[in-house]
């Protein structure tokens, strides 16, 4: 995986830009002409590899790249599952900001309706944002550290069941 050999150094950002050039290109934006075979043999990789794709079409600073690509590979070797990974990536791309924000709102720095409005606002799937909701202190707590962790496919687990 290119995103791997980015993340540790292997290769620059230029190649990673470069092989992902011819990929983009060959792209047809009609869906016609678009190869239908990644999607019927393996779905969940190809989502997951077109999102990865995306998201670093849009750019950004080096720095902050590499730190999404590094969480995206370790949700990757967490998880085992790249449709688990596609889901909790919305989190994982938000992580610092959503751990900042669950550390003030349980230290009582930001209320609970100002959570609640960017839960509501988030992007995250409905499913997390279900759980975020109803998550008692020490829930979010545990959410926070496995999200500083890195200990994604525990992350997964807690929010597919209620929060205790």
């Amino acid at each position: 995986m290119q995103l791997r050999r980015w993340t540790t150094g292997e290769i620059g950002l230029l190649e990673l830009q470069d092989w992902l050039t011819p990929i983009l290109s060959a792209d047809s934006l009609d869906v016609e002409e678009s190869d239908a075979q990644p999607w019927e043999h393996a779905a969940e990789d190809t989502r997951l590899f077109w999102r990865i794709i995306y998201l670093f079409e849009a750019g950004g600073d080096e720095p902050s790249l590499r730190l999404d690509a590094e969480r995206i590979v370790a949700c990757l070797d967490s998880t085992g599952d790249a449709s688990a990974t596609y889901e909790l990536l919305p989190l994982v791309l938000d992580q610092d900001r959503l751990t900042t924000i669950l550390t003030k709102h349980l230290a009582g720095t930001i209320s609970r309706t100002g959570f609640l409005g960017v839960v509501a606002e988030s992007g995250y799937p409905p499913h997390a944002k279900l759980w975020l909701t109803h998550a008692p202190g020490p829930a979010l707590d545990r959410l926070a550290d496995r999200l500083a962790c890195s200990a994604y496919q525990e992350v997964a687990a807690l929010l597919e069941k209620a929060p205790e």
